[in-house]
């Protein structure tokens, strides 16, 4: 699933971030741990009891992260 289909199908808040060099989505997951893989240009993200989110991102991320329980996602601008 992509950014959007996730916070309609699941009334989550995310928000995109255009910079010049990057892009920037983060959204809230509510989780307190997890861990986060970036494969290709799917980022994985596994929380407690194995739960598992995969986000559909439009390019490779640079860096994915969960902090606070948001997950921020970094992306080069024109990739």
């Amino acid at each position: 699933m992509n950014i959007q289909q996730f916070t309609e199908n699941d009334a989550r808040f995310a928000r995109r971030y255009d910079y010049d060099d990057a892009v920037v989505v983060a959204a809230d997951l509510d989780l307190t741990d997890g861990s986060v893989d970036v494969l290709e240009d799917t980022v994985i993200v596994v929380g407690p009891e194995d739960e598992q989110v995969e986000l559909a991102v439009p390019s490779t991320p640079t860096r994915a992260f969960i902090r606070n329980g948001v997950l921020t996602i970094e992306m080069e601008a024109n990739a």
